[in-house]
């Protein structure tokens, strides 16, 4: 069986969970990519790429649901799936969405953090803070 596949690791902007068919949820996550590069300056440059990801699997929504804020850092493996609609003026748009179902994983890598707790649970200079356990779901 051939299958278009994506592994996107990168931090939570946004989170949705959304009520779908009975008493199943789904969540849809904008996860930020970036890549950095050295310009011939010297200085650093950074690129920043928005991702919208949909996850259907029950398993993998309740752990979303429960450990996932703005900020936290995952690892999401799923399918690529090409998608197109009409829009408002009639024009035929085209999209990639990024699905995690059943098959699909969903790593937390470190833990985000609300801005009010970030700011007094900084850790002390020359100390690095305690690493976030990783958490996967099956």
């Amino acid at each position: 069986m051939d299958r278009a596949s994506f592994e996107l690791i990168g931090n939570v902007g946004k989170l949705e969970i959304k009520p779908i068919k009975g008493d199943k949820k789904l969540a849809i996550i904008s996860l930020a990519t970036s890549e950095r590069w050295k310009a011939e300056g010297g200085d650093w440059n950074e690129k920043t790429y928005w991702h919208r990801v949909v996850v259907f699997a029950p398993a993998k929504v309740a752990l979303i649901e429960k450990a996932v804020q703005m900020g936290t850092r995952l690892r999401l493996v799923g399918q690529v799936r090409p998608s197109s609609w009409e829009d408002e003026r009639g024009q035929k748009r085209y999209s990639i969405e990024f699905v995690v179902t059943g098959f699909g994983e969903v790593e937390i890598l470190a833990r985000g953090k609300p801005k009010a707790e970030a700011a007094s649970e900084e850790a002390p200079a020359g100390e690095e803070a305690p690493k976030a356990k990783r958490r996967r779901a099956a």
